[in-house]
């Protein structure tokens, strides 16, 4: 049994490390949404194993071994062989709403990342059939596995390049495959010593062949991102390249590249020499070389990012995502008494004041500019300190933005309580300023004004219309917000700093009509008709009637950049064509396809057959009791997710980094899963009445966590990161290892029911992967518009639903 259990263990470590080095692989060749729906439809492949075993059951456990093996082995070879077709298929989305053949290769897609998940979950399923007396253990390694899995990819990303990591994903299912071959081999042969070598060799060269077809791999990067525009640059090439979980950077050098995002049209000066910085091939940024010229960085005052500069005099400032320095630059060009920037990914700050340290001027060693590397968020929580100005700038590029691709992403810090902590951060008469891309129609920045305005009452202001001046270039705009009120000298200075630069004036208090829209025109005077709306008393109408989603994002719902409304639909159709969808709120489109090809593809391969199959064989279950085994393990797969997508979003916000708290959490959750369930057989969990026990406990701690999560964190949260990290291990690891329980005892009992017996297992097993591929998509739908703790609400309710159906079972 050992060697079996440790090749579940190692291919269940493949297994999700494989999952998160693609979703990783599709982040930077297409974007994050594509890689959310390849991924969530290609775990189908786990799903449609169920009904595979189902059918040929009694075959595949009569050479159990033999199957075993070959699975496995394919499994370890088709790692290999979905990453590199991958890089062949010439899928375009952009081009998805005009050529139909795109739809084909979407196709391709989802065929090809479903077989590796196809096989390793034969190996994993036939398992829980053919060892049925230990489904309990057989699951702890499982689960074990996956949390491995889940940690161990996130280290090597930082110690290898992300080509390399399929290698060693294929090497480890290798192995897995290998141990009870070998074991078997050494058990049954007399001349062992020839067996052991001849399959030693066999790994050997199997490996080296894995190594060989997987390091000449490159990766397509989309058309359409940054970097590939900017190579076609005169000269550009390639400088430097770094790779970690939290992206692939890119440093470019060309004679052509200036970066000075919404520059004044009125600029008539010299942008120094730059190179570009880009992450998983877009959101750009640009390090420097003004030759310790200080006059040289005058362009930067020619940006609306330049604007809180008029209210402050050699303020001290906060930068939050500096980049590749633009905006400690433009602090450092005003004389800015004392600099700190936050920067999320340390490669970034490597490059620039390490390896490109002479070019930069070593803006970022300069005695008063601290850098600190973390989330944005976090450190204002974390923090102290307070500021003259915190500036937010262009966190997300041109591209990205308008598509909509991180209609998807969560983001805390366009929320209400952001900014509400933004601003009590603030010295007396401080700014925060935010700059965002101009896009048409209008929708981030009205969303963006909206949330300044609800932001200002919640700390109390009476009359928030006096904290806010909103300015637009050509393409940026700059919304500033006062801790006091602007008064007539801050808006003189606003209006000559405007004028100058031929900048509109969106909103100041007392901005008439006339004041508006007059360089950079516009059919009419959007944006200062939108603020008067908000601004007015019927703001909850225009958030109503406004064709997009306007709403302020919450920190329960941190989805600042989902705009998408279903009852503007036809109206975008009819106004704009299909053709809209690609560049305006592709992200949320693409989630809502996803769902609908899920539920399909689950229906044909994995429900409508497991239906329908067990009304051929004898001794079947009655309806009622299939009813109860296909809701019982529906309920566990979704509620599974449902809480573990909502913790692990409630935990990144507290351990400040996405990357540390998506490892943390996940290992903690299925390594604690894992305990459970090794220990639901013990005679403490045995009988129904513990059962009930189990279930109430998950009930408690999930209402614990809605109640008085958003508190703790709050009152602990300058604690050093370790600390955190330790806290939450603690926090989650109970109601991991009793969520753990449910699965292997359900289980067991389909295995043990006289009525169903030990071939409803794979049925089981079917179902239970189907529901989790459903999970994530149905759980991101929900917390978009329902927020996280209504998604641990809904959990709790799907387990007290598998409790009461597990009294019919």
């Amino acid at each position: 049994m050992l060697p079996i259990y440790i090749s579940i263990l190692l291919i269940s470590i493949s297994v999700l490390a494989f999952e998160i080095a693609l979703m990783r692989m599709l982040s930077i060749t297409q974007w994050y949404h594509f890689a959310y729906m390849v991924i969530s439809i290609a775990l189908l492949g786990f799903g449609a194993s169920g009904t595979f075993i189902t059918i040929l059951q009694r075959r595949l456990i009569k050479h159990f071994n033999a199957v075993f093996l070959i699975c496995a082995f394919l499994f370890a070879f088709s790692i290999i062989i979905s990453f590199r077709v991958c890089q062949k298929i010439k899928f375009d989305p952009f081009f998805i709403v005009w050529e139909r053949r795109q739809l084909l290769y979407l196709f391709e897609f989802y065929l090809n990342l479903s077989i590796p998940f196809f096989f390793a979950s034969i190996c994993i399923g036939l398992t829980f059939l053919r060892f049925k007396e230990h489904i309990n253990k057989v699951y702890f390694y499982n689960m074990v596995g996956s949390g491995v899995g889940a940690m161990g990819v996130v280290f090597l990303m930082y110690c290898i390049e992300l080509q390399q990591i399929f290698f060693f994903v294929s090497i480890c299912a290798l192995i897995g495959m290998a141990i009870p071959w070998l074991t078997s081999l050494w058990a049954t042969r007399t001349n062992k010593f020839v067996h052991a070598t001849l399959s030693v060799l066999f790994i050997i060269f199997s490996g080296g062949y894995f190594f060989l077809f997987s390091r000449d791999t490159v990766l397509n990067i989309s058309q359409y991102k940054s970097l590939c525009s900017t190579l076609n640059f005169p000269d550009a090439k390639i400088q430097a390249k770094e790779s970690s979980p939290l992206g692939v950077i890119h440093v470019v050098s060309s004679p052509a590249i200036r970066f000075a995002p919404g520059l004044s049209l009125n600029y008539t000066g010299t942008i120094p020499e730059q190179l570009g910085i880009f992450v998983d091939g877009d959101s750009a940024s640009a390090i420097t070389n003004f030759t310790h010229d200080k006059k040289r960085l005058d362009y930067l005052d020619w940006t609306t990012s330049a604007l809180p500069y008029c209210f402050v005099e050699k303020p001290s400032v906060l930068v939050m995502g500096t980049g590749g320095g633009g905006d400690v630059l433009l602090a450092y060009y005003h004389d800015a008494r004392q600099i700190d920037g936050v920067e999320l990914n340390p490669d970034v700050i490597k490059l620039v004041k390490d390896v490109y340290g002479e070019f930069s001027n070593g803006i970022y060693s300069m005695p008063n500019i601290n850098i600190h590397i973390m989330e944005a968020r976090g450190y204002i929580e974390s923090t102290r300190k307070n500021y003259d100005l915190i500036q937010l700038s262009l966190l997300d590029s041109l591209s990205t933005s308008s598509a909509g691709v991180y209609a998807l992403s969560e983001s805390y810090l366009y929320t209400v309580e952001a900014l509400e902590t933004f601003m009590k951060h603030l010295n007396k008469g401080g700014v925060l300023a935010i700059t965002r891309w101009i896009k048409l129609p209008p929708r981030d920045n009205v969303k963006m004004f909206a949330t300044a305005v609800e932001a200002l009452e919640r700390i109390g202001f009476d009359q928030p219309f006096k904290h806010l001046i909103f300015i637009r270039s050509w393409a940026t705009a700059t919304l500033v917000i006062k801790s006091t009120p602007f008064d007539t000298g801050d808006i003189l200075k606003m209006k000559s700093f405007c004028s100058s630069r031929l900048f509109d004036v969106i909103y100041y208090p007392g901005v008439t009509e006339q004041e508006v829209n007059l360089y950079n025109i516009l059919d009419k005077p959007s944006y200062y008709d939108y603020a008067k709306e908000i601004l007015s008393s019927k703001r909850k109408d225009f958030y109503r009637s406004y064709i997009f989603n306007i709403m302020p994002a919450t920190d329960d719902r941190p989805y600042f950049f989902h705009f998408f409304k279903w009852k503007s639909l036809p109206l975008l159709l009819r106004t704009m064509g299909r053709e809209w969808i690609p560049f305006v709120e592709w992200g949320y489109i693409i989630l809502i396809a996803t769902l609908i090809q899920a539920i399909i593809i689950s229906t044909a391969l994995i429900l409508l057959p497991l239906m329908f199959l067990p009304r051929l064989e004898k001794g079947n279950p009655p309806q009622a009791e299939r009813f109860s085994i296909f809701t019982y393990f529906t309920c566990l797969g979704l509620a599974f997710m449902f809480i573990e997508i909502a913790l692990m979003q409630k935990f990144v916000f507290f351990l400040a980094h996405p990357i540390y708290a998506t490892s943390v959490v996940i290992s903690t959750f299925l390594l604690f899963a894992g305990l459970g369930a090794y220990a639901s057989k013990l005679e403490i969990f045995a009988g129904q009445g513990r059962f009930k026990f189990v279930i109430t406990a998950i009930i408690v701690l999930l209402l614990f966590y809605i109640i008085s999560l958003d508190t703790v964190f709050k009152g602990i949260g300058f604690i050093s990161p370790w600390v955190k990290i330790i806290i939450t291990i603690v926090m989650l690891a109970p109601v991991s290892f009793f969520m753990g329980m449910p699965f292997p005892i359900g289980l067991t009992k389909v295995s043990q029911s006289a009525s169903s017996g030990p071939n409803f297992i794979p049925w089981a097993w079917g179902i239970n992967g189907c529901a989790s591929v459903l999970s994530p998509i149905i759980g991101l739908i929900l917390a978009i518009h329902l927020g996280f703790d209504a998604v641990l609400i809904i959990g709790a309710g799907l387990y007290v639903t598998a409790g009461l159906v597990s009294l019919k079972l």
